[in-house]
């Protein structure tokens, strides 16, 4: 029986922080839904907490490995209206998810909310109200678990081939030809507390910037080629505009 919305949640050896993920959906949204576990672990050390939350449990066996190819892999089972995606270190607020699927089956476009961050140290709220579709073509702004989709309507998959900032690059494919539609409200808070020199995402940050030239070249914007040079800047690599002034034809 198909269900009004799927959450999709990837996971690698991460128990305490995934508990703390599928227990917050409870309290998110009352809507039918299905919440989709794809393990990574090679051991499937996932399976007893899926179970216990009744979430449908997907076994990767240590095969087709990574972030992208787990949420790929959970788009293929998936049989909601709208999909979802939650990082296993973060979690849905409460009541934020229902409220966010409430605007996304009246309004068409890409739907997205706040977000909150956190470290051991503080809690940041962040307030997307005045994003921008430019503003996505610079950098990445919506995390994943801040924003629904209708499956019906999905234009692509994540790329596996990516190191980094997969995430950003299927955002902008599902926004081509779409509006953004915002709701202020706070739909999921983002663990950074893991965010350390020895984390796997801070040893790919030294090679962001491969996957930001690949994102750039992918969606041409001559019109935003001074800020993008900025951002490289920020990732310290020193471009010249000129060579961010991708044109759609050659």
């Amino acid at each position: 029986m198909r269900k009004t919305l799927s959450i999709v949640v990837p996971t690698y050896r991460r128990p305490g922080t995934l508990e703390r993920a599928l227990a917050s959906v409870a309290a998110a949204t009352r809507a039918d839904h299905e919440i989709i576990v794809v393990d990574d672990c090679p051991e499937g050390s996932a399976f007893e907490l899926a179970r216990r939350f009744g979430a449908r449990y997907l076994f990767k066996a240590g095969r087709q490995r990574g972030l992208s190819a787990s949420r790929n892999l959970g788009l293929d089972v998936a049989t909601g209206v709208f999909v979802v995606f939650l990082d296993d270190d973060d979690f849905f607020n409460p009541s934020g998810l229902d409220a966010l699927l409430q605007h996304a089956s009246a309004h068409e476009g890409l739907c997205f909310g706040n977000f909150s961050t956190f470290t051991h140290e503080q809690r940041v709220h962040h307030d997307l109200a005045a994003l921008t579709a430019d503003h996505l073509l610079v950098c990445n702004q919506i995390p994943v678990g801040a924003y629904v989709l209708r499956r019906a309507g999905l234009s692509s998959r994540f790329d596996e081939r990516l190191r980094s900032h997969e995430d950003w690059e299927f955002l902008l494919r599902q926004l081509a030809g779409q509006s953004l539609r915002h709701l202020a409200v706070d739909v999921v808070s983002i663990d950074k507390t893991a965010n350390t020199t020895t984390s796997m995402q801070a040893r790919r940050r030294r090679l962001f910037w491969l996957d930001f030239l690949s994102i750039y070249a992918r969606f041409p914007a001559a019109h935003l080629s001074a800020p993008r040079a900025a951002m490289m800047q920020s990732l310290g690599l020193q471009l010249p505009e000129d060579m961010l002034r991708f044109a759609d034809e050659i």
